[in-house]
């Protein structure tokens, strides 16, 4: 099939064009294979329940925040005074330098938190074969899952997950996708063909028969 706004070569199954993100024109008849509703983006990012979870999932990180910038300057300091082989001038650095790096990473993930969700396409996937060292130079190797997006200003967004291919499974190429800030989840457009379905609040693997998800009891994105 090929899209109408580009020309591009459209993956069988695709609801929206990889290249453009335009949706994809089928006859009129094709709607109606698809009786459980489960095409399009869910109502259920403002339900009430949803809304609560994301203002607590913005205090959790808040809380966190000033947790750490705080445990890691009295935790170094109490160890420069117990421990004799730490300065206690170098454990307060280091303490203090931890605070503040904690501080600004979660500084980051609650300003994250604020932005509007946004939309995009699955571009590519694939995986490759990787190999780490640890301190004492020993070889070990592992999988990388690599899936892109382009979102729909353009920009491209990689996700990588090592040994984990959950997401790359789930999410195909030419799969319409929106991204909850709120909850650093991603929702997929067409539901229809799925036998599974994340949950966006704490992203545990649902059955897509669920309404609610099994661990959090929190509205699924159905």
């Amino acid at each position: 099939m090929i899209c109408q706004h580009c020309g591009a070569k459209i993956t069988q199954g695709a609801t929206f064009c990889a290249d453009c993100g335009i949706p994809v024109e089928r006859p009129a008849q094709d709607s109606r294979a698809h009786p459980t509703g489960l095409i399009g983006w869910s109502a259920r990012c403002n339900d009430p329940e949803i809304l609560a979870a994301a203002q607590k999932n913005k205090k959790s990180a808040i809380g966190c925040a000033w947790i750490f910038t705080l445990l890691f300057p009295v935790g170094f300091l109490i160890a420069g005074l117990l421990i004799d082989e730490l300065p206690l001038v170098e454990a307060v650095v280091i303490g203090a330098g931890l605070g503040v790096m904690m501080l600004f990473i979660n500084l980051l993930r609650i300003r994250d938190m604020k932005k509007p969700v946004w939309e995009g396409v699955v571009t590519e996937k694939y995986q490759k074969e990787r190999r780490e060292y640890d301190r004492e130079d020993n070889v070990s190797y592992y999988t990388e899952f690599v899936l892109v997006m382009r979102k729909d200003t353009g920009k491209k967004i990689r996700l990588f997950h090592k040994n984990r291919r959950e997401l790359y499974d789930y999410f195909a190429v030419g799969d319409r996708v929106r991204f909850h800030t709120a909850f650093n989840t991603y929702e997929k457009y067409d539901k229809s063909k799925d036998k599974i379905i994340y949950c966006n609040v704490c992203s545990m693997t649902n059955p897509i028969t669920n309404d609610r998800c099994k661990r959090c009891k929190n509205p699924l994105f159905k």
